[in-house]
């Protein structure tokens, strides 16, 4: 079986990097949905200790989610990603910091290593319906509004799903140039196309302003039906372009 590639989920907050990264590791169990993912229930506790991230159920009882690979604050947390299984089990889970502006950061949850799950199959879908959830709870921790500013560029770039062959012969793929229709009535779009025979697309956008960052990310997950419904995925990145060709207003 082919490997399946990992999963991304995607937020811009209005915070520096080093601030998202601390409400992250150091608030998690302020923010962590506990109710819905955890092994013992709303009333449990997580933290990270000693390298590992640790949870403690109201009678003590401690499962471990995982132990950290790589800490390097700001801008990288790894760990293995096991909780309710044993460490035979685990797959991986990257957390990344990148700064959009000095007060705007895009994190990006990246899971993988599906092989070492019993289904790679259902747990690759069971966690991409369940880290919306862990990522809109993080993003409810740092309110407030990103400041506008200069201009910021993106990158989407469109892959196809697990067990997709032709993403142009699928019918929810008309799903895909609606929304790029979308974006160019915002007139943020810059150009938008596929690669010839890879399957994978790109899209540039110019938002006007950070403070449009985060619904564009929002956007590219939930309002691209393509995206929405399992066709295509999508990882958005912040882009800087040293040189440009044309004149942009």
């Amino acid at each position: 079986m082919k490997a399946l590639p990992p999963i991304r989920r995607q937020v811009a907050v209005p915070a520096a990097a080093d601030v998202a990264f601390r409400v992250f590791v150091e608030r998690i169990g302020a923010w962590w949905p506990l109710a819905r993912f955890s092994v013992h229930g709303e009333k449990a506790t997580v933290e990270f200790r000693d390298g590992r991230l640790i949870e403690t159920g109201p009678d003590g009882e401690v499962a471990e989610w995982g132990t950290v690979l790589q800490w390097r604050p700001p801008h990288e947390l790894r760990m293995t990603w096991h909780p309710g299984r044993g460490a035979d089990r685990a797959g991986e889970v990257a957390v990344l910091f990148v700064p959009v502006t000095a007060a705007q950061t895009l994190v990006t949850i990246e899971h993988s290593g599906w092989e070492n799950y019993p289904d790679p199959v259902a747990g690759r879908q069971e966690y991409r319906n369940g880290w919306p959830a862990v990522v809109g709870a993080f993003a409810e921790q740092i309110p407030g509004n990103a400041d506008g500013g200069e201009p910021v560029w993106l990158v989407l770039h469109h892959t196809a799903a697990p067990g997709v062959d032709d993403v142009f012969a699928d019918p929810r793929f008309a799903g895909h140039p609606a929304f790029l229709a979308r974006l160019r009535e915002r007139e943020i779009l810059v150009a938008a196309g596929p690669f010839p025979l890879s399957g994978e697309g790109m899209t540039i956008l110019r938002l006007s302003d950070a403070s449009q960052v985060p619904d564009v990310v929002r956007a590219a997950n939930e309002d691209d039906r393509s995206v929405a419904t399992g066709l295509l995925e999508v990882h958005v990145r912040p882009w800087t372009p040293m040189i440009t060709g044309m004149t942009l207003s």
